[in-house]
C-alpha cells in the first residue's frame, strides 16, 4: 500500500484530471502523457500513472498497450447507446426512488429544484455556455430523483453514465435556446412529487433523448462529411473529434 503522503498526491491528481476530462479542457482522442501531467502537477510518475488507471477504471480515460493513455473518442453511434442505457438504468432508479422515497427526500428533491429553477443556465454575456452552477444544480436535481432508489451500486452506475453524458455535453458546447428546459425539469419535477412513476420515466426519457439528438446535431455539423463513425479506435466506432473553443 502507497505512503499516506503518496495516496493524498495520487487523490489531488486524480481529481484535477478528472474535472479537466469533464470539462472539456482535453480534446477527445488527446494522448494523455504520463510525462508530461507529471511535469505539469509537480508530482512522480507513479503518482499520474495511479491516477490515470483510476480514470481508466471509470471509463473517464482510454488505456491501451499500444498507445497508453488517452481522452475517449466520441461519436454518434456510441451517443445513441449511451442513451438508450441511460433510459433504462436512469428509469429503473427513479421508478425505485418513487417507490421508496420519504419525507426527507422529497424536502430534498424540493430542495434541489428550487435551487436549479433559480440559477441562470448560461453564463451572462455568453449566452452561448452553460454556467457551472447550472451544471452542478442541474446533476444534483437529476441525482436527488433517484437518490432514494436503495441501491449504491445502481446510483454508482447513474453517476457514471450521467458522467460520459455531461463529457458530450461539454463537448458539443452548444445551448438550443428554442428548447424551454426549465419547463421539462418542471414536468419531471412535478410527477415525481405526485409519485407517478410511470409520467416521470417517460418524461426523464424523452429530456435526455432531447438532449442527445441537439448533441448529435451539434457534432455533425461541427463535421458535415462524417456520417458518425470512423476507425480511430480498434475497440470501438468513434467519430472525429469535435472542435474545443
Amino acid at each position: 500500500m502507497p505512503p499516506t503522503g503518496t495516496r493524498s498526491l495520487t487523490e489531488k491528481v486524480y481529481g484535477r484530471l478528472r474535472a479537466d476530462i469533464l470539462a472539456g479542457r482535453f480534446p477527445p482522442e488527446q494522448r494523455l502523457r504520463p510525462t508530461e501531467l507529471a511535469a505539469a502537477h509537480g508530482v512522480s510518475l507513479n503518482v499520474v500513472r495511479e491516477a490515470l488507471s483510476r480514470l481508466a477504471g471509470e471509463r473517464l480515460v482510454k488505456a491501451s498497450a499500444q498507445q497508453g493513455f488517452a481522452v475517449p473518442a466520441v461519436s454518434a453511434t456510441d451517443l445513441a447507446e449511451l442513451t438508450d442505457l441511460r433510459g433504462l438504468v436512469e428509469c429503473e432508479a427513479l421508478r425505485r426512488s418513487i417507490s421508496r422515497g420519504d419525507l426527507a427526500w422529497e424536502t430534498g428533491l424540493v430542495a434541489a429544484h428550487h435551487r436549479l429553477a433559480n440559477t441562470p443556465m448560461t453564463i451572462p454575456g455568453h449566452p452561448e455556455e452553460l454556467s457551472v452552477e447550472w451544471i452542478s444544480a442541474h446533476n444534483a436535481f437529476h441525482a436527488a430523483t433517484m437518490s432514494s432508489c436503495g441501491s449504491r451500486r445502481l446510483l454508482e452506475l447513474t453517476g457514471s453514465l450521467a458522467e460520459a453524458a455531461a463529457i458530450y455535453r461539454y463537448w458539443s458546447q452548444f445551448v438550443d435556446h428554442n428548447r424551454d428546459v426549465a419547463a421539462e425539469h418542471r414536468a419531471i419535477f412535478e410527477a415525481t412529487v405526485a409519485r407517478d412513476a410511470g409520467l416521470a420515466c417517460r418524461l426523464h426519457r424523452e429530456h435526455i433523448q432531447r438532449t442527445a439528438d441537439i448533441v448529435t446535431v451539434a457534432m455533425r455539423a461541427a463535421d458535415p462529411g462524417q456520417t458518425g463513425e470512423s476507425a480511430h479506435d480498434e475497440q470501438a466506432t468513434t467519430a472525429d473529434p469535435l472542435p474545443i473553443r
